[in-house]
């Protein structure tokens, strides 16, 4: 697969897995609150930032150039990744740890295929086609 074309797939599902995700947890906040230890307000709020955020990674897949979208959204999902476990340190109970470390590991596995994405971009002969913009999502 080209660069471009994982690249674009790896954004949109990254956005599409976000905006399920934030949506459950936004939801869910008054189930999910209590076995996490925070207030129902502060996950819920951690849901909608999620929700944000997709459509923030949708909007960078069709407007920015290709390897300018995958840098910021790689960086961010590392930095997503490692919050995510140390918070499951925090978390009281195993299956409330194992559920956010699952998270982590998704979020980190995104990270990876735009990691990926962004090396055939740079195999790609002049690599023209990774400075144009994505289509719409």
């Amino acid at each position: 697969m080209s660069g471009d074309r994982l690249g674009l797939l790896s954004l949109r599902l990254d956005a599409a897995y976000c905006l399920v995700l934030g949506g459950a947890v936004a939801a869910l906040a008054p189930s999910w609150a209590p076995a996490l230890g925070v207030p129902v307000p502060v996950v819920a709020g951690i849901g909608v930032a999620v929700v944000v955020w997709a459509a923030a990674v949708a909007w960078m897949a069709a407007r920015l150039r290709l390897r300018v979208a995958l840098r910021t959204v790689m960086v961010a999902n590392v930095v997503a990744a490692a919050a995510v476990a140390a918070f499951s340190a925090t978390t009281a109970g195993v299956l409330v740890l194992l559920a956010v470390l699952a998270v982590a590991a998704d979020v980190g596995l995104f990270a990876g295929s735009q990691a990926v994405a962004l090396r055939r971009l740079g195999a790609a002969p002049g690599g023209a086609s990774a400075q144009s913009p994505g289509p719409a999502v």
